[in-house]
């Protein structure tokens, strides 16, 4: 058996089934602790999914078919304005989280290495990233994500041979879980940077069509004139198009780079099934859906911002569907609440790692506002008794 699984923490949920074994709610539960959508998926799409069924018989191609790969590039030159991507610079993926896991596993070197190198990453974070991380054998290296400059990770954090010694820098825009959203402008620092230290940088943007302000949010993608084999951008179905269970997804970087993630995926990878490929090809291209989308979570961001207005500052996150709220204490407020007031909402702790003593998601919780507008309004006022 492989020695660096007993390597990986607990996943977050297995520590919150424990925290919660003892726990007897005393009203009906309402789950806010796992990040899916339960909005309603675009019926365009199920109904092309419903018509396709038949190629649940074929076995799938591991790379997209022509007209989802057309689809997915069109939606980077209409949403960012990524002109002219070539198809063997796309790689269809099974959702972010296996393409975040995979291309870590791909672009990891230890060869000729004395020591383990680094795959930096925020703090707090996805837990995927850290366990990609000492699966391939690398050590997670944690970026301060101070609370006074917006959750932004702080570059100068890490020493000069620190960075040196990083293979891989994985970024979360909009972040998961505190809702920062990087600028264009931190970007193209951190391409400056990945070029003076010679390291990739591997950039989850799942939730980046989610947003709160008037402007979009940028794509690491942005940061250079050209597809730079250095930068590897991900983005997925999931969270814009409540469509999770796709398990659909694309990244995106130099040719050079995805030729051998796809090498790489060939031996490993999940194919996406044909009927879903061929109805995620109208989820790419169906805008309106997605700024509908949008606009049902910001209006609930903007109830849970008047609701919680004399109680917590900074409710209304940059993007994503997170409310990352300071509680004091995560873990006895994930408790308190579930049997007072029976929600499930996640410690922040348990997407923290601790570094010199501290774990920066203690007194946070993340609660995914994934609901309609009425559960959710009632979960608000629930969480609202006890702030």
């Amino acid at each position: 058996m492989n020695h660096l699984l007993s390597k990986i923490g607990s996943y977050p949920f297995e520590k919150l089934n424990l925290l919660h074994k003892d726990i007897k709610p005393s009203k009906e539960v309402i789950n806010l602790s796992i990040g899916e959508p339960k909005l309603n998926a675009d019926s365009k799409v199920l109904d092309i999914l419903n018509k396709e069924t038949n190629s649940f018989s074929n076995y799938p191609p591991m790379n997209a078919v022509p007209e989802l790969s057309e689809a997915y590039r069109q939606y980077l030159k209409n949403h960012f304005g990524i002109e002219n991507v070539a198809e063997d610079e796309v790689c269809l993926v099974a959702g972010t989280r296996e393409g975040t896991f995979s291309i870590i596993q791909a672009l990891f070197n230890k060869e000729n290495v004395k020591e383990k190198p680094y795959v930096v990453m925020p703090n707090p974070f996805y837990q995927i990233y850290g366990g990609a991380t000492t699966l391939a054998g690398g050590e997670a290296k944690f970026l301060d994500c101070p609370e006074e400059d917006n959750f932004q990770p702080d570059l100068d954090s890490l020493k000069s041979e620190d960075w040196q010694k990083c293979q891989i820098l994985v970024l979360c825009s909009p972040n998961n879980p505190t809702g920062s959203v990087l600028p264009l402008s931190k970007l193209k620092n951190i391409l400056d940077l990945a070029e003076k230290y010679d390291f990739y940088v591997v950039s989850d943007e799942c939730y980046v069509d989610l947003y709160t302000s008037e402007k979009s949010c940028p794509s690491i993608l942005q940061a250079s004139s050209d597809r730079s084999d250095r930068l590897i951008a991900l983005h997925s179905l999931s969270k814009r198009s409540n469509l999770p269970g796709f398990r659909s997804g694309f990244a995106c970087s130099g040719k050079k780079t995805i030729s051998a993630y796809k090498k790489f995926r060939s031996f490993h990878g999940v194919s996406v099934p044909l009927p879903i490929q061929k109805a995620s090809v109208e989820a790419w291209l169906n805008y309106d859906f997605v700024a509908e989308n949008r606009k049902s979570y910001n209006d609930k961001f903007g109830l849970a911002a008047d609701m919680f207005k004399d109680k917590v500052s900074n409710v209304i996150p940059e993007g994503a569907f997170y409310l990352w709220l300071d509680v004091e204490d995560g873990q006895s407020f994930s408790k308190n609440i579930l049997e007072k007031e029976g929600l499930i909402i996640l410690p922040g702790s348990y997407l923290s790692a601790e570094v010199n003593g501290f774990n920066p998601g203690e007194k946070y919780v993340r609660i995914a506002l994934v609901y309609d507008f009425e559960t959710t309004e009632e979960a608000l006022k629930r969480i609202n008794n006890l702030l």
